[in-house]
């Protein structure tokens, strides 16, 4: 019998619940030589706002404040967010501890793998999963992914070049996009991109001593 199927079958109240992650998280703690453990983790059972946003930075600064240790794992379950609200959330946490670990679980998409780029290890099981770095963007009270809106107006753009007319169904859409929201995009985009390529070099990088690379793989030596 697997694991999973074994929680169900003990059919735990919250109360049992909360008792059985306390257990867990001070198992890991214990697996990884004491560290701090934080949670970040989204409930993608419900459907509601579940995405990190600024509101998440407040209460993840109080439970860090928590936290007495000098390293840290994170553990993140999120189906992405704002770039700009991680960018603060690893400040905080990087001022505070000097190594920091990305256990995931599940799935850390968009924001949650730019987080994860972050750390200086990031350890993940078979069934876990990045994503692209996808930026999301609140605009007219609507939220959507960067990546998508570029990468569609690309394939408008591309039917255009291709056919010489414009389907009549995309213009009340096109109607509706301003030169700024394209531009906010892209912006969003590049400064994913940024990040990522800062993290890796400034954090996911600094312990690795040996690299070998070929056509098919890169692979590096820990420590």
């Amino acid at each position: 019998m697997g694991v999973y199927t074994e929680y169900l079958d003990k059919n735990m109240d919250f109360i049992g619940l909360t008792a059985e992650r306390k257990k867990q998280l001070t198992e890991i703690s214990n697996l990884r030589n004491n560290r701090d453990v934080l949670v970040m983790a989204s409930d993608l059972t419900k459907n509601v706002n579940n995405s990190i946003e600024y509101s998440d930075i407040l209460p993840f600064h109080d439970q860090l404040s928590n936290l007495s240790g000098t390293e840290i794992d994170i553990i993140i379950e999120t189906p992405g967010g704002f770039a700009e609200v991680v960018e603060d959330l690893v400040r905080i946490v990087r001022n505070k501890y000097e190594k920091v670990g990305i256990i995931i679980p599940g799935y850390s998409k968009s924001a949650g793998t730019i987080f994860a780029m972050a750390g200086d290890e990031i350890l993940m099981g078979n069934t876990s999963a990045l994503g692209p770095i996808d930026a999301q963007i609140a605009s007219n009270g609507k939220r959507f992914s960067a990546d998508a809106f570029l990468d569609g107006l690309e394939k408008i753009k591309g039917e255009v070049l291709s056919t010489g007319r414009l389907n009549p169904a995309m213009i009340p859409m096109l109607q509706n996009i301003s030169p700024g929201e394209i531009q906010h995009c892209e912006n969003a985009q590049n400064f994913s991109k940024t990040l990522v390529q800062n993290w890796l070099t400034e954090f996911k990088f600094k312990y690795w001593d040996t690299a070998v690379q070929n056509k098919y793989t890169l692979s590096k030596k820990l420590f």
